[in-house]
């Protein structure tokens, strides 16, 4: 009877084994699982934050930056899009940046870079002003950029005073007077 128990015991534990190995697997399956799971939503979230990194890089880039990363077939595309004349204007324009020495698109890339710094209502006016100077006279435009220029050197008693001078007021009209004391306010650099 001894025997019979003891053999019956063995046979229990004979049988037990491998069902105890099976949860043992299981578990360590589970495990596995899980420890996969928390690597891809690991690498989900770091592929969500280079995304995002990329997006904010790509917000802060100028538009001709943007433009210059482009593949050829996107240009074509993108300048598929404009009515004709915006097209050969955008085109010349990027011509004449093109044509800038490395030093002057670096200042302009800045004088972007200053602009989208700007609060809304700031840049609205911007905008308002380089419309309103791009209005002049063609022969108008390099005189009212060289007297800005000057103008953004000065301080600002200095700007004042030159600006409420009998030379100043004789050589520039009232709208040119605000517009030029407007740049000047608002910019560190030239249109």
């Amino acid at each position: 009877m001894n025997f019979m128990r003891r053999f019956f015991a063995i046979a229990c534990m004979i049988a037990w084994m491998p069902a105890g190995s099976v949860f043992a697997q299981r578990a360590v399956e589970r495990s596995e699982e899980r420890a996969a799971a928390r690597a891809r939503a690991a690498e989900a979230r770091a592929a969500r934050r280079a995304a995002a990194a990329r997006e904010r890089a790509k917000a802060k880039d100028t538009p001709l930056e943007r433009w210059n990363r482009m593949t050829p077939e996107e240009r074509q595309r993108a300048l598929a899009k404009l009515p004709p004349e915006r097209r050969r204007e955008l085109q010349q324009k990027l011509q004449q940046y093109r044509s800038l020495p490395p030093e002057q698109r670096q200042q302009l890339r800045d004088r972007y870079q200053a602009f989208s710094q700007l609060p809304p209502e700031q840049q609205s006016h911007a905008r308002q002003l380089f419309r309103q100077f791009n209005s002049l006279p063609e022969d108008r435009r390099p005189i009212v950029r060289r007297e800005y220029e000057q103008l953004r050197s000065m301080s600002e008693p200095e700007r004042n005073a030159h600006m409420n001078s009998e030379a100043f007021r004789s050589r520039f009209n009232p709208a040119e007077q605000q517009m030029l004391q407007d740049l000047a306010r608002t910019f560190g650099s030239s249109p």
